[in-house]
């Protein structure tokens, strides 16, 4: 049984059996610091479940487990005759559990030049169950990963790093889990470079808005890999009308849209200047 998971209630301990051999035989039995002993699992078929207020009782026919009981006798040289008892029994309770979703930002990673992660790192099992009393399990606010140092890593690798163990520190708490396996997606990625022009976002109608610069060059890290998939028009920079009413001299462009899968570095200019032309008639105003 999962020791973990449960608690012992109430158990059988021993079993009393009769056996015929001889007497050489009985006196190296005799001789034994611990008794011959017997494996119980109490998920086989064999065993019958019950619950009790709480508690599942699991007993299984002691004939059913003849068998295994001959094979352990003979090879002390001795005979199973029969026993004294006719089942065996267990009675275990659910310890109190919580479920905890683990905490791997102590695991910390560098990079090769010009390798970085690829997407997420996948964390298994993708919770972690700690079972105890509920006064302990309510001052444990999370499991962690022990603090990892990852350097210069350039593969997509598996890693198995130990949890940090702090429960241990309260002697009624056990963990479904000693270990994680983490997965850490890398890639090669290399620099690009795409000019984009720039849009308004929110611009009255009424308006022609000219910039200056209308174009920005941005520059981008993207993974090798996806390079075939990449083209400029999958990028959007706006500029805010709102800032133009603000009365701002100069325009912040910001990256609006971009694929996930880059790393946007940079947008040169960091500025651009304005100019609104506005109808009125058949005269244009200019600011």
């Amino acid at each position: 049984y999962d020791s973990r998971q449960y608690a012992v209630v109430e158990r059988d301990t021993t079993l009393t059996v009769r056996v015929e051999g001889t007497g050489f035989n009985m006196l190296m039995v005799s001789l034994r610091k611990e008794p011959v002993s017997l494996c119980l699992d109490i998920k086989d078929e064999a065993f019958l479940h019950r619950n009790l207020h709480g508690a599942t009782s699991h007993s299984v026919a002691v004939v059913d487990k003849d068998e295994s009981l001959k094979r352990e006798l003979s090879s002390y040289g001795l005979r199973l005759l029969g026993s004294v008892k006719d089942s065996l029994g267990i009675v275990l309770a659910e310890r109190q559990h919580r479920d905890y979703h683990p905490d791997i930002s102590t695991i910390h990673f560098s990079f090769a030049e010009g390798y970085a992660l690829y997407g997420e790192p996948k964390v298994s099992p993708s919770r972690v169950t700690l079972y105890g009393s509920e006064s302990s399990l309510a001052k444990i606010a999370s499991v962690k990963a022990k603090e990892t140092e990852l350097s210069n890593v350039s593969l997509t690798r598996t890693y198995n790093v130990k949890l940090d163990g702090d429960w241990k520190q309260y002697g009624d708490v056990y963990a479904s889990e000693e270990s994680l396996t983490v997965m850490v997606p890398v890639e090669r990625y290399v620099e690009r470079e795409y000019t984009l022009p720039v849009r308004v976002d929110g611009a009255d109608s009424a308006e022609l808005i000219r910039l200056f610069p209308a174009e920005v060059t941005l520059k981008v890290w993207v993974a090798q890999r996806d390079l075939p998939s990449l083209s400029a028009d999958r990028f959007v920079v706006s500029v805010n009308y709102a800032d133009i009413q603000a009365g701002n001299r100069a325009l912040t462009p910001r990256l609006t849209r971009y694929p996930e899968m880059t790393r946007p570095k940079g947008l040169f200019p960091a500025e651009v200047k304005y100019a609104i032309i506005k109808e009125s008639g058949d005269k244009e105003k200019k600011r």
